[in-house]
């Protein structure tokens, strides 16, 4: 029988808990005795011949497979395996991981993306593992978000500051990551409640990881209706979480952050431009655009006015001669009454950048691209706000405002 996670407060336990290291998962006892624990709880185990392949990365497919294990009994799953594999919804998982993504989705565990794919083989970023785990054991008062999981799992001791930048998560690491969860709490595979803790931060986020997608065309990530306030707060949370000077670069920089984010529509705006949704200073205004309005959902447009350009609106510095882009940026604000407005960017000098808060007049100005005469470049700019979503002007000179005032 299923049963209610432990409510112990995991800030208190992971401070006298085993810290194993997440970032050399590849050697050592603490991977071993991980995935010894993890084996003899039945939640992850090898292949036919016994192999964990721990150094693997991740999928989707496995990672249904471990939080079915997790959450319910392979007893549970075996007597109700039509029903759970007719409860898969998606064309793109193979037959033998259908009762298993079945039974996360039916329990609210994992979903699907806007496209209606599941996306069995997609690796599994640090931020989708970081927001699974926290669901399962972060008790409610613990604050955190999908935009905040991997700093929120750091805090907590889920992982170290030598793997909280990895890109995607292997087997191994992911052991590690529930071994000191279970260790801590002192829970074991059937302890939890199936879906969501109640009071969790991220209960309705939509996330690349996927637990239930409610993001639809007028709604953000956070579930919150498109408006100019509600991309503002969600950009202020992805400030923190890609801080000013954050390493981002292009594909001849290995090693540097690249778009691992699902964003459909995102990537069609970036086909009319022939740049990459990947990498490079395009690859990050897509991540945060679909960080913002979603994978699919909230289709972009061309914004003909550009005094009408709105906070998460792409910006693309197009040259004159040529056509071609030269950089791309996402708004944080409408211009003012002077033209001027504040921006965040990818790959300047290889880094990303927000708005200096010493510095409050560093504003981009469109009398020196869009609006002049014999410039090299005009600026170009993209839109996902819904039609029916009305231009309001109230958002010129709000970045930084509050809190964030210099």
């Amino acid at each position: 029988m299923v049963k209610r996670i432990l409510t112990l407060t995991l800030c208190a336990c992971f401070a006298f808990g085993p810290h194993i290291n997440a970032g050399a998962v590849d050697q050592g006892e603490g991977l071993k005795v991980a995935a010894q624990y993890l084996e003899e709880q039945g939640v992850m185990v090898g292949d036919q011949n016994g192999d964990m392949e721990l150094d693997r990365v991740l999928t989707r497919a496995e990672l249904a497979v471990i939080l079915t294990r997790l959450t319910g009994t392979q007893e549970q799953l075996q007597a109700e395996q039509a029903f759970y594999a007719g409860q898969c919804v998606f064309p793109d998982v193979p037959e033998w991981a259908r009762p298993y993504v079945g039974y996360c989705y039916a329990n609210r565990l994992m979903g699907g993306y806007d496209t209606g794919l599941f996306g069995t083989q997609d690796k599994v970023t640090l931020s989708a593992a970081c927001t699974v785990i926290l669901r399962y054991f972060a008790p409610p008062e613990v604050e955190w978000s999908y935009f905040t999981a991997c700093r929120t799992a750091r805090e907590l001791g889920l992982i170290d500051e030598i793997s909280s930048d990895a890109a995607e998560v292997t087997r191994g690491e992911l052991a590690v990551m529930l071994y000191r969860a279970m260790a801590t709490t002192g829970a074991g595979a059937e302890d939890h409640t199936a879906g969501l803790q109640p009071g969790s931060a991220g209960s309705n986020a939509n996330f690349p990881g996927g637990v239930e997608q409610k993001t639809g065309d007028g709604y953000l990530t956070n579930g919150k209706p498109v408006t100019e306030e509600n991309v503002l707060e969600l950009l202020r949370q992805l400030e923190q979480d890609w801080p000013d000077g954050t390493v981002w670069g292009t594909h001849n920089t290995p090693g540097t952050h690249k778009n691992e984010v699902p964003g459909t529509a995102a990537r069609e705006i970036m086909d009319v431009y022939l740049v990459s949704e990947y990498y490079g200073c395009s690859g990050y205004a897509a991540m945060i655009s679909s960080l913002i309005f979603g994978d699919a959902a909230n289709p972009g447009r061309r914004v003909e006015d550009l005094s009408q350009i709105r906070p998460g609106d792409i910006i693309f510095w197009v040259r004159n001669d040529n056509g071609k882009v030269w950089h791309v940026l996402v708004a944080l604000e409408t211009p003012n009454e002077i033209n001027a407005f504040h921006a965040t960017d990818g790959n300047a000098g290889e880094t990303v950048r927000w708005p200096d808060r010493q510095n409050p007049y560093g504003r981009n100005n469109l009398d020196s691209y869009g609006y002049g005469e014999n410039k090299t470049y005009h600026l170009e700019a993209w839109t996902r706000y819904p039609e029916d979503v009305s231009f309001t002007g109230e958002s010129k000179n709000v970045w930084p405002t509050g809190d964030n005032e210099p």
